[in-house]
């Protein structure tokens, strides 16, 4: 999956949070923990533990929201990452990204999770089963 397929359901040219083209996606907000690098585990439990991804453990993709250019080589790049969606990745994820703030979505693109060091929001289409 690329950066670009997220253009399907967000604007992704207005990306200092979520902001999402159709209004058929029901959206949840909530704070970092300034403990924690982005989700605590409860928060990342009651998000994804009734998704059909969290119980098969599928791949899901994190992007982040803008492309660095690497001085040493000129390198334009986006970093991205993928993962099984379950705790133990996702956490691995957070404790060695380089990324500041990302999406994380599914293949299926039913849902799209943004956060930054502040701030996650989470949303799900409404008018696409979820399993």
């Amino acid at each position: 999956m690329k950066f670009d397929d997220l253009k399907s359901i967000i604007d992704i040219e207005n990306d200092l949070e979520l902001n999402l083209i159709s209004s058929d996606w029901a959206m949840i907000q909530g704070e970092n923990s300034e403990l924690d690098n982005w989700l605590t585990k409860e928060d990342f439990e009651q998000l994804f533990s009734p998704l059909p991804e969290f119980k098969s453990n599928e791949t899901v993709f994190a992007f982040e929201t803008f492309e660095r250019i690497y001085k040493s080589t000129g390198e334009i790049r986006r970093l991205s990452g993928s993962f099984h969606l379950n705790w133990k990745d996702f956490s691995d994820f957070q404790d060695t990204t380089d990324i500041l703030c990302f999406y994380l979505v599914s293949p299926k693109l039913s849902w799209v999770l943004y956060a930054n060091r502040d701030v996650w929001l989470f949303a799900k289409a409404t008018n696409k089963p979820l399993n």
